[in-house]
Order: structure tokens, then C-alpha cells, then sequence
């Protein structure tokens, strides 16, 4: 061995903060959480000695003390500047040097590199000076740009349509009545677009936090105890109740069911009710396969390791679009879904309602309103008038017809069956259901977006769209509120693309007639 050969530095090894989680100083991968692993290997490959000693020190007080979230965008950020400036050092030619390279939307990754070197700073790691302190202290730099996609109303990463936002949630419903979905993807895709809540804490739900009681009128109410995700009290240390309709309370219960059931049986014993409560409502079932005994389990319970990954909340919405064929009326493509874009959509919905800065920050849960503004300030025009003409324009990219043009009664699923005929509001028959269940909608209207209707190719589909855009200035008029009347606008495109499909069949009918005749 060569005795002249530098040592490798003395192994240290750090709790972060999320419970059960661990690394070494100089490991050049830290696990934080069950959603963050740091990959440190540029700040290796440029820094040496005192300097890596003290960068490594810095990032270990943040994983430590603050969320895993931050300290990987604090990481991120200075590593992006060591890679930019192929800096050995931290000094003002490097930052001045670094700061040449960014323009005003990107002007923010200084900034939190900024904050990052002040804590380095005072922590009194070695590799900042007292000189390149004053030197970013005189800067002023601009901030994240807050609400650009709202202020655009981008397509791709903005806030949905209604119409959108209407077809996403009948599509997730379409896709697990046709065994495309599982339950558990129905109930957290259902859950994200109701609740506007973030990735990580539609992970860290469990069991105990689907509440359901009476107030003081006897009438049932259903509550969802949503883990807060940026007030510094780490794992599942506070709480806020989001209202859930009848409908997503069900669901997430037949869900939670579901989960007992499995993982009973996967784990092997009978847990307590106790216990029970505790289990996440979207759990990690290859995690839980791993556990030996009660007490296993119970210690797993006060991490998140039970817990999905907060990405794969976004690789369910996405799979969703896929499986469903949820398309976006705006781009022609299969829309664009984040659990974000349902933040932004309840935001701007909220505005456009008419509440403040102050209701809106309350209802996304932000801890002041310095983002709730840009809801407020760009508040969207109201829905348009939809005329018969921008019906048909919308039919083909809305895609709100789910079910089956056949060409007659006779030729429909359940054709036979006088009980299953639809007729309009004066008597005329317009097509068939062929769901056998009970189904309690005002037909025809809902008919038209359902998955289990026929219409008949020579029903009277274009009275019922001049009834329902009659109907829809009916209702403005009485309200004076064009969004109750936008209520009606994907029954309309509906209808319009059946009348469209009505007219393409027909046209291929009569070419071959007139083949044959030829």
C-alpha cells in the first residue's frame, strides 16, 4: 500500500429528517425520504477537501432540519452552477461569472444558491467567505416567476377547461367500469381532481383520516384530514379537512376496504382496528409484502415507507388519459395532467366565482396569499356563448360521446327490450341503454355522455341539440349566470358529435347503394 496515498475521509452518518431514513457524509447518493434521494456526484467531481467538507456539511443541516423537498432544489441548484462554471471554489468571480449565464427566468436559481451560502456561511463550514457574502448581499435577484402557466392559461400545464376537467373525471370513471383501471387508481385520480392537493400528500393518506358524521340538522357530512406538506411539522405532522362529496367519500371507503383485506392477507395475522386506521390508503404493497410480524408493522408506521412514492401519483393521472383516451378540446391531443393542473383549475375556479386572495389561499392551503393573487389578478373571461356552429367545431376534440352509434333498435345490445329504450321529452325514441343496472339520470340529456348508450342512427339527435341550446339561453336568462348555463355545454358537444357520426354513416350507407346498384 502506498503510504503516501491520500486517506479517504472519516465516514460520518446522518439522520435526515424523515423518520427512518439515514446516510453517510461522503456517500455520493442520500436517501431522505421515500421520494428523495439526493445524487451528489458533481459536487464530488468538483469539489476536494475542506471545500467538499464543508458543502457536505451544509446539505447535511438542511436534510436534516428541513423538508427532503427543498434540500433536493438547494442541491440541484449549486450543482447546476458547479457544472456551468467548472468551479473548484466558491469566489466572486465564479458567482459573478455564473450569474452572466442566467437571464430573467432563470435568474432565481441564484437566489436560492443565495440562501444556501448564507447558512453555509454562518454554520462556519469552511469554503464561503465574509467576502462573497456582502457581495450576493448587495445583489437584488429576481424570485421564482409565480404563476406564469395561470397567467397563459397554457394548454399543456395551465389550468383545465371545464370541459376538460369534466372529461378527465368521466373518463377515470369509463375506464374502471371497462376493467382498464384498477379501484385504487380510480380512487387517487378521483381524489387529486376533487381536491387540488399535492402529490405527496395524497401519498402520505391513510385510513384513519376518511371522516364521516352528522351536524347539528342530522344531515351527513364527509370529510377528508389532508396531511399538510410545506408547514415544517414532517411526516403527517398536521392536518387540514377537505370536504368530499357522497360520491369520493364512497369510493375512497370501498378503497380503504380493499386495502385492509390485502394487506391482512399479504402480512399474514389479523390487525387490530387500531392498526387498521393506519394503513395508507394508496399503500406500497411491495414494501409491505417485506414485513415478518406486528411489531415490524408496527414500527413501519411512523415513516412513510408504507407509503407510494408521490410520482406515481402523477404516473397514475397520466395512465388514466392514456387508458381512457381523455383528449384535450383546446390541442386536439391527449391532454396534459398533472396533479398541479387540478391546484391551478380549483384556483381559478375559485376566481372566477368571485372569491378573494384570502378564500383562495385558504382553499390551496397556501400559508399566505402572495400566490393566491395571480388567481385573483387574471381572473378568466366568462364561458363563451356556444352556438350551434362552435358545437360541431368542439364535437371532435371534446370526444364527450362515450357510447355507440348503431343504425336501429334491432341492431343495439338489449334492442329487444322495450325497458331499455330512451326516448326524448316528447315521446320520441332516440336510442337504447345496454347497462342492465338501474340508472336513476334524466334521460335523454345524460344519455349522450354515458358509455352504455346507442343512439339510433335516424333518431331525432338534431332536435334534441336545437332543445338544448334553447334551453342553455333559457337558463342564462333566469340566473343571469352564464356558468350555470356552461353546465350544459358537454351535453351539447355531445349531441353534436352524434349528429356528426349520424351524418358520416349515412353518407357511407348511401355510397354503398349506390355501389351495388351500379
Amino acid at each position: 500500500m502506498n503510504e503516501f496515498a491520500p486517506r479517504a475521509p472519516r465516514s460520518e452518518r446522518f439522520s435526515a429528517k424523515a423518520w427512518g431514513y439515514s446516510f453517510e457524509l461522503y456517500d455520493e447518493h442520500w436517501e431522505l425520504d421515500k421520494n428523495v434521494k439526493l445524487t451528489l456526484a458533481t459536487v464530488h467531481q468538483h469539489l476536494s477537501g475542506d471545500i467538499l467538507d464543508g458543502c457536505l456539511r451544509a446539505l447535511a443541516y438542511y436534510a436534516k432540519n428541513l423538508s427532503s423537498s427543498h434540500s433536493q432544489n438547494v442541491a440541484a441548484r449549486f450543482q447546476h452552477m458547479l457544472r456551468t462554471t467548472g468551479s473548484s471554489e466558491i469566489n466572486d468571480v465564479v458567482l459573478i461569472n455564473y450569474r452572466g449565464t442566467l437571464d430573467a427566468q432563470t435568474e432565481w436559481y441564484l437566489a436560492t444558491i443565495r440562501g444556501f451560502l448564507r447558512r453555509w456561511y454562518r454554520l462556519g463550514y469552511p469554503g464561503v467567505s465574509k467576502d462573497v457574502i456582502r457581495l450576493m448581499d448587495d445583489w437584488s435577484l429576481k424570485g421564482n416567476r409565480k404563476g406564469d402557466a395561470i397567467k397563459r392559461k397554457d394548454p399543456e400545464t395551465g389550468p383545465l377547461t371545464d370541459n376538460e376537467l369534466q372529461a378527465f373525471n368521466e373518463g377515470a370513471i369509463r375506464a374502471y367500469e371497462s376493467n382498464l383501471i384498477s379501484l385504487a387508481e380510480l380512487s387517487l385520480s378521483l381524489c387529486a381532481s376533487h381536491t387540488g392537493r399535492r402529490p405527496i400528500q395524497l401519498s402520505h393518506l391513510r385510513i384513519i383520516d376518511l371522516l364521516c358524521g352528522k351536524n347539528q340538522k342530522d344531515e351527513p357530512y364527509y370529510l377528508l384530514n389532508v396531511p399538510k406538506a410545506k408547514d415544517g411539522q414532517g411526516f403527517r405532522g398536521s392536518f387540514k379537512s377537505f370536504a368530499l362529496s357522497e360520491e369520493i367519500w364512497s369510493i375512497l371507503t370501498a378503497q380503504a376496504k380493499y386495502v385492509i383485506a390485502t394487506a391482512e392477507r399479504m402480512l399474514g395475522f389479523e390487525l387490530q382496528e387500531s392498526d387498521r386506521q393506519k394503513l395508507p390508503i394508496f399503500p406500497d404493497f411491495d414494501e409491505m409484502e417485506a414485513i415478518t410480524s406486528p411489531k415490524e408493522y408496527r414500527q413501519s408506521l411512523q415513516g412513510d415507507v408504507l407509503h407510494i412514492p408521490s410520482a406515481e401519483v402523477t404516473d397514475t393521472l397520466q395512465f388514466i388519459v392514456l387508458a381512457a383516451n381523455v383528449k384535450s378540446e383546446r390541442t386536439g391531443d391527449l391532454l396534459s395532467i398533472s396533479a398541479r393542473r387540478f391546484r391551478y383549475t380549483i384556483g381559478t375556479r375559485a376566481a372566477r366565482e368571485g372569491f378573494g386572495e384570502l378564500v383562495i389561499a385558504e382553499l390551496l392551503d397556501h400559508k399566505d396569499t402572495q400566490n393566491a393573487g395571480v388567481y385573483v389578478k387574471n381572473i378568466p373571461e366568462h364561458v363563451e356563448k356556444l352556438d350551434a356552429a362552435i358545437g360541431f367545431q368542439l364535437a371532435p376534440y371534446a370526444q364527450a360521446f362515450a357510447g355507440v352509434l348503431v343504425d336501429s333498435e334491432r341492431d343495439a345490445k338489449r334492442g329487444n327490450d322495450s325497458s331499455s329504450r330512451i326516448r326524448d321529452s316528447i315521446g320520441k325514441g332516440i336510442g337504447t341503454c345496454g347497462e342492465h343496472g338501474f340508472c336513476g339520470a334524466n334521460v335523454p340529456i345524460p344519455c349522450y355522455t354515458c358509455m352504455h348508450f346507442q343512439p339510433w342512427l335516424n333518431g331525432p339527435h338534431q332536435e334534441v341539440y336545437q332543445d338544448l341550446l334553447t334551453e342553455r339561453e333559457r337558463v342564462k336568462e333566469i340566473t343571469n349566470d352564464m356558468e350555470v348555463a356552461a353546465v350544459l355545454d358537454r351535453s351539447i358537444v355531445a349531441v353534436a358529435d352524434v349528429i356528426m357520426r349520424c351524418n358520416s354513416r349515412r353518407a357511407e350507407l348511401n355510397k354503398g347503394s349506390a355501389l351495388s346498384n351500379d
